[in-house]
């Protein structure tokens, strides 16, 4: 969930630190937005005591968070790290996404050189001002492209393709105050095939439970090995569904449901991420995503314009 999505969020924070603080119960956020980030907020949440610290700014390069349409500078990050560090933090946990489409390696090196100006940011401060013993936890995610996104057309990263980005993302690390967690790629693949997949994934989803498989989300209990024969028996192309680009005149599995959305304006999302053209927030004008005709009257956000819904 992104929580500091909830556009009074420091006026929630305070409220709750306001009626708990006197009960030592403590708030801690499971992921921050680096732009709604501010010194007000870090201030109320470590009034107990400082819980963990977790930013996403996604991608490392800025190329690549235009084109995911993140919204989000350099300057902006590296002015939120240096916020907290002179607010005593010392360990940040970072996520970021690899195998997003139009990717090049140099995009994932980013990833690393990020990383690194944000300790830089931590050595800058006089060693009086900052707590001591930096830890920055860069974790990375695999693209698993959603149905209902701007890139529900794109293919998903091959596992081989995904190797040279986390070999990427290493090399860039020069710090030993950063440390670099990835995710397991074999979960990621079956995470595709059933998000991506159709109702012939009903029968291996039955077929691997008959084989034993159970809990897969622990890694202790997951075998791939298991997944790869129930597809083979249930005669299931899981590279069909993973590994392929679609067109837009493709219809798609999931097309029969109407999330409020237009189709339109997701294939229009998905051309401006090539050209990393960036989609204002809702919040200063409608987009034209269709949700506010379809699904309610009037307007999203209050003091929103509504635009024509193509």
């Amino acid at each position: 969930l992104s929580t500091c999505d909830y556009s009074d969020i420091e006026g929630l924070i305070h409220d709750l630190m306001e009626e708990h603080e006197k009960d030592k119960v403590a708030i801690a956020l499971p992921s921050i937005r680096v732009d709604a980030f501010s010194v007000d907020l870090i201030k109320e949440i470590q009034k107990v005591k400082k819980t963990g610290l977790t930013f996403a700014p996604e991608a490392g390069s800025q190329r690549m968070r235009d084109i995911i349409n993140k919204g989000l500078t350099e300057e902006r990050i590296l002015e939120a790290t240096r916020n907290a560090f002179e607010s005593g933090w010392n360990k940040i946990k970072l996520y970021f996404i690899i195998g997003l489409p139009y990717e090049t390696l140099e995009d994932c090196a980013g990833i690393g050189d990020l990383a690194g100006k944000m300790a830089d940011e931590y050595f800058a401060l006089p060693k009086n001002v900052r707590a001591k013993g930096l830890s920055i936890t860069v974790s990375t995610s695999i693209l698993v492209p959603k149905p209902f996104t701007p890139f529900q057309w794109a293919p998903m990263a091959r596992l081989e393709e995904v190797d040279e980005k986390i070999n990427a993302v290493k090399g860039s690390i020069k710090s030993r105050s950063i440390h670099y967690n990835y995710h397991e790629q074999k979960t990621s693949y079956m995470e595709a095939v059933f998000a991506r997949g159709d109702r012939r994934l009903s029968e291996v989803l039955i077929k691997a439970f008959e084989k034993g498989a159970k809990f897969d989300g622990w890694s202790e209990y997951f075998s791939f090995d298991i997944w790869k024969e129930a597809l083979a028996e249930c005669n299931v192309d899981g590279d069909f569904f993973t590994y392929r680009e679609r067109g837009y005149d493709e219809i798609l599995p999931w097309d029969f449901i109407d999330i409020g959305v237009t189709r339109k304006y997701l294939e229009r999302e998905n051309e401006k991420a090539k050209k990393a053209e960036l989609t204002q927030n809702c919040r200063k004008g409608c987009t034209g995503c269709g949700v506010n005709v379809n699904f309610k009257e009037g307007e999203c956000f209050e003091g929103a314009i509504l635009n024509k819904v193509y």
